[in-house]
């Protein structure tokens, strides 16, 4: 087989031993079902968002948003915090919606390498989502907000994965749609592809894809 030249092009002939994946708008389409949540208590609460605001709370945890809109409002951050897990809670109890190419993706590379998931989601939730996806079992590894000490966009979750997983940093590689998570992979010496949610800014990253559909990477994924 041979590797598709845009990933030969970037990736020459290394070969990943892992790969962790983000969750919510790469592999679930969770980012829409968030924002309504969120939306709902921007209204209930009377928050008065900044576009500042946007990028910081594009994959951020649900404590870092419910800071965020807590100051804009003058509300009491746990109150606030209380009615995001509510709104999306509520939003999530409609079903599931898996992103373009998803299932296909994660099953072709599980039977390579090993696979983990790296969240800002909290754990129990992440669980939760990828069961009623039909995608935990493709899984060894799962990382979330509440199982280290920083969240995205700090490096301690793809470490941590890395770590799990029996590589090193730089045998694996990431996928991420939201700049957050993206500085998150490349500040723990993740490899990374973006594959940005469809109308967000791209991630900075070594290879950018339009989504998982993207026929070069199923390619590529049968050379490992």
């Amino acid at each position: 087989m041979t590797v598709p030249a845009r990933l030969a092009a970037v990736f020459g002939d290394w070969t990943p031993r892992a790969v962790v994946f983000d969750c919510d708008g790469l592999l679930l389409d969770t980012e829409s079902v968030w924002q309504r949540a969120q939306d709902a208590v921007v209204t209930e609460i009377g928050a008065v968002l900044t576009p500042e605001d946007d990028a910081l709370l594009h994959g951020s945890t649900i404590e870092v948003a419910a800071e965020i809109l807590a100051a804009r409002a003058g509300r009491e951050e746990a109150q606030v915090l209380e009615a995001l897990h509510r709104e999306f809670d509520r939003e999530l109890s409609g079903g599931i919606r898996l992103m373009p190419g998803a299932a296909e993706t994660l099953a072709r590379a599980s039977a390579k390498v090993p696979l983990g998931c790296a969240s800002n989601s909290w754990l129990e939730a992440l669980e939760h989502k990828l069961t009623a996806g039909g995608l935990r079992e493709h899984f060894t590894v799962l990382e979330a907000s509440d199982t280290v000490a920083r969240a995205k966009p700090a490096p301690d979750m793809y470490a941590a994965a890395a770590a799990a997983l029996g590589v090193d940093p730089a045998e694996a590689l990431a996928l991420e749609d939201s700049g957050t998570g993206a500085q998150a992979a490349r500040a723990a010496g993740l490899r990374l592809i973006g594959v940005p949610t469809p109308g967000a800014p791209a991630p900075i990253a070594e290879l950018t894809l339009t989504a998982l559909t993207d026929p070069d990477l199923a390619a590529w994924i049968d050379t490992w």
